[in-house]
């Protein structure tokens, strides 16, 4: 019966079942088992001398009933240091103490000095009466706050930054064993560490949706990859198709991850095919889909580049080398041979040469370099039989495929890629083709099926087309590698342009319709929904919109220097390079509502047509400027 009567000790039983017996006297230090202790309470804590704590485990309960008793053993003395409490074990003891210590207002017992009598060293007298206030800071007006404890002066700041540590440290660990860095030892099971990877940043469920996504956005608006709508089917044959999708052709807020999670993917999926291609040595039909997707929609991280959306192409068209899909006159290296595509003139097949064409040829008159696989007898046999037996995603694929091809015309027979051959645009023989190439596009556009006849898409192209036929009329023999990306202010030509002394008709007719079809591409872009815009390719649409505006400033400045007779023809006024600028900055500010990070590199690009304003801005005040000169109104210095 004497365990059922206050004992001189008490049990304190921690969640995890250790028990710890100590003083009543020190226990009652804690305002929360004081008043369960209080015989007076009722509670059945005070005859069983015993209480449960179930939200506090074993090794903090330890160090509880050593503060208790450390409390109890200098209650009485002065300047007493804090007890040394582990750094990993504070958080938790911050807890514990709230839970064990919530006496409120007056029935709290200040355990230290108020900030005044601390900062003074002098002893705190704390006269209840005047509501927990000491008897100095009443005396003087002043408020009197308790001093805050070490451990929350010093401790606190040190736990968050250890905290801080914890999270990079184990975000490192994560990214230390993800597939695409992992020990040969893993790679037994390579495609579940993928989806595993995947499955702890984008949730399955989430992977469905954005499936679902990529069909009715980046998928139809540039059909070259085609996915299957069940998640299960795709993790299973397709991992890495699936996750080059869900990384690149969705924007970070689409995505639905945070900003880091975004740049880990975007690091960790540029590892995964690179280890894939490399490490592996895999070929499939799913891996150069996956390659193509990483390219055409190619991102960087925060830090910086992830990979060339260029030597992806080089790979991802290689690899389709060697499965066989690209025709008879192109073989497999001797190590593919045993690996080539079981059914090479499939859809699926032909639709995927068909991309790595399209990938080449922008990457050609991009970078003005020769394309690396020029378009042959099996590309017209993939075309035609797409056309006949595809879907109408196919047919839309076929009809940038034929534009693509007819770009890639443009620039073999007016030498664009070949900056030692030049072609005059003074010359009234270069018209011959510049008028057979415009009729090739024109005949195009005529033929485009009615159910696309009012695409977007391709009227951007079919205008960009047509600006690359013209631009030869700014072309001299020195000039021509200025013409390729990157379309900054640092590479518009300012002196390099060319000066006829009479320019004959033909020539006045292609520096309007040079500016025409500048405009419209920029005009018909700034009416798109920004949505579609941002489901375009990366390494397409965005770069042929800004090619259109580096035109239309080097036709600008061509067409205002004094000393060109470019501005016979052409007046300042009817560039409208304001305009433009303001449409783009309008298009932009849609887009980053979309896209508030920025994620998708179309977002970065058109941001970055800012420049244009300050730009024009300089070069009209320095027309205006040696206006008033030539009219004798300014001195130069």
């Amino acid at each position: 019966m004497s365990s059922e009567k206050t004992s001189e000790y008490v049990t304190l039983v921690s969640n995890d079942g250790y028990e710890f017996k100590l003083l009543r006297s020190a226990a009652c230090i804690a305002g929360t088992i004081k008043r369960a202790m209080n015989p007076e309470s009722g509670f059945q804590e005070t005859t069983r001398n015993r209480m449960d704590f179930p939200t506090i485990n074993g090794v903090v309960l330890e160090k509880v009933c050593e503060y208790l008793y450390y409390n109890q053993k200098h209650a009485d003395s002065k300047d007493v240091s804090d007890m040394d409490i582990p750094p990993e074990l504070c958080l938790e003891l911050l807890i514990a103490a709230d839970y064990l210590d919530d006496r409120t207002g007056s029935t709290r017992k200040r355990a230290r000095a108020c900030e005044e009598c601390h900062r003074l060293k002098i002893k705190c007298d704390v006269n209840t009466s005047l509501g927990g206030t000491c008897e100095r800071c009443s005396r003087n007006n002043l408020e009197c706050v308790p001093a805050a404890p070490r451990l929350q002066r010093d401790r606190i700041q040190e736990l968050e930054a250890q905290i801080q540590e914890l999270k990079k440290a184990l975000r490192e660990r994560s990214s230390s064993v993800t597939p695409g860095q992992s020990p040969i030892s893993l790679q037994e099971n390579y495609d579940d560490a993928v989806l595993s990877f995947l499955d702890v940043r984008i949730p399955p469920s989430k992977q469905q949706e954005l499936l679902y996504s990529f069909a009715s956005h980046a998928g139809a608006a540039w059909p070259v990859v085609r996915l299957p709508m069940s998640l299960n089917d795709i993790r299973a044959k397709s991992p890495i198709l699936l996750l080059s999708v869900l990384v690149y052709s969705v924007t970070q807020q689409t995505q639905g991850t945070e900003l880091e999670v975004h740049d880990e993917l975007v690091r960790e999926a540029m590892y995964i095919l690179g280890n894939e291609v490399i490490g592996r040595g895999q070929r499939s039909l799913e891996l150069v889909q996956a390659l193509l997707v990483a390219s055409f929609w190619n991102k960087i991280s925060q830090k910086g580049q992830q990979g060339s959306c260029y030597q992806l192409i080089q790979l991802a068209t290689d690899m389709a080398i060697d499965l066989g899909i690209a025709g008879s006159s192109l073989q497999p290296s001797p190590v593919a041979y045993f690996s080539m595509h079981e059914d090479p003139n499939s859809l699926e097949a032909r639709r995927t040469w068909l991309a790595c064409f399209v990938a080449l040829s922008t990457s050609s008159i991009s970078t003005r370099r020769s394309i690396a696989v020029p378009w042959d007898a099996h590309h017209q046999e993939c075309l035609i039989d797409l056309e006949t037996r595809g879907d109408m995603p196919d047919i839309l694929l076929c009809q940038i495929v034929r534009i693509t091809r007819l770009i890639d015309d443009v620039s073999s027979l007016l030498y664009l890629c070949q900056s030692a051959i030049f072609v005059d645009g003074n010359d009234r023989s270069t018209y011959a083709t510049v008028e057979r190439l415009k009729a090739d596009v024109d005949a195009w556009a005529a033929r485009i099926p009615p159910s696309l006849a009012s695409s977007r898409t391709l009227k951007v192209w079919y205008h960009v087309a047509m600006a690359h036929i013209y631009e030869v009329v700014l072309h001299t023999p020195t000039n021509k590698a200025s013409f390729a990306a990157p379309f900054i202010p640092g590479r518009i030509v300012v002196k390099d342009f060319p000066k006829p002394t009479h320019i004959i008709f033909p020539l006045q007719e292609a520096l309007a319709s040079l500016v025409q079809h500048c405009h419209a591409v920029i005009d018909t872009t700034a009416d798109m929904d920004p949505a579609l815009v941002l489901s375009l390719p990366t390494f397409c649409f965005a770069p042929t919109v800004l090619y259109s505006l580096f035109v239309l400033v080097n036709l600008l400045v061509a067409s205002t220097d004094p000393t060109n007779t470019y501005g016979q023809c052409l007046a300042k006024d009817q560039f409208h390079i304001e305009e433009c600028g303001a449409k783009l900055r309008r298009l932009t500010t849609q887009m980053r509502t979309l896209d508030p990070t920025m994620s998708c590199y179309t977002t970065r690009m058109f941001d970055a047509t800012s420049w244009l304003e300050q730009w024009y801005n300089d070069y009209t005040a320095i027309l205006q400027r040696y206006e008033a000169y030539s009219a004798g109104d300014v001195v130069m210095n």
